[in-house]
């Protein structure tokens, strides 16, 4: 499974009107997060409060804390992240585009041939030991090989009665098995990937979308770890 950052929200320039204030000349020009001072703009423009007379808020990290303390997620919807996903089943991706929120553009199989697609070996199978394991991983594949040999026969079928491209592909894909490999884009505001991960960063989820979430969330807090604070270092129980 491997995750590529592919776009994040960039803060372009403080407004004039806020540029004399506080708010607009703290961090004297220092670095700052973008994701994190897009919220904490967003927050206090509803109540314009630049001056910041409080100094546990008076910083991204620490406004976000109270709002996320207060619960007030709608600021964390004007930055988002886009990342490109591979190395993932169509299994996992049927789980990822309930959350609605979050948007997905994925690998068509029907003008993708699938001939010589993949399987995603399952995490469950890295507790297997010894024989149980080989024999497993050999199951799997072999069940794959087995599924592109037919997936091609019955290509040639359509084709051979004139049935051909996109639409022989499409009715070919029946017999590709959930496990099969797919790539998919998924874009989402903080607010979205926060909602997604409350459900999928958990030891109750299915095992492979727990992993892709546990990516995500490493590389969202790499990116904007104020607004990401609140959730643990192991998998919600």
């Amino acid at each position: 499974m491997k995750l590529t950052v592919l776009a994040s929200t960039h803060f372009e320039e403080m407004p004039d009107s806020v540029k004399s204030t506080e708010f607009g000349s703290f961090h004297g020009g220092k670095p700052f997060n973008s994701a994190e001072r897009v919220g904490h703009f967003a927050g206090r423009s509803c109540y314009q409060s630049w001056h910041m007379p409080n100094p546990d808020t008076s910083t991204d990290y620490g406004y976000i804390a109270n709002i996320l303390n207060q619960g007030h997620y709608s600021v964390l919807e004007h930055a988002s992240v886009t990342f490109y996903v591979e190395g993932v089943s169509r299994n996992m991706t049927h789980e990822l585009i309930r959350h609605r929120h979050l948007s997905y553009s994925e690998l068509s199989q029907r003008y993708i041939n699938m001939e010589e697609a993949y399987i995603m070996i399952p995490p469950a199978v890295d507790a297997l030991e010894g024989k149980d394991w080989s024999e497993t991983v050999g199951m799997m594949g072999r069940t794959m090989s087995e599924t592109s040999d037919r997936y091609q026969r019955i290509v040639k079928f359509f084709n051979k009665n004139g049935i051909k491209g996109k639409k022989a592909r499409e009715a070919a894909r029946a017999v590709l098995p959930g496990g099969t490999e797919t790539k998919i884009v998924a874009t989402g505001n903080h607010r979205a990937w926060r909602d997604m991960l409350h459900k999928r960063y958990s030891v109750h989820a299915d095992a492979e979308i727990r992993e892709f979430a546990t990516k995500v969330l490493k590389e969202l807090r790499t990116m904007a770890p104020a607004i990401y604070q609140d959730f643990p270092d192991e998998p919600f129980a």
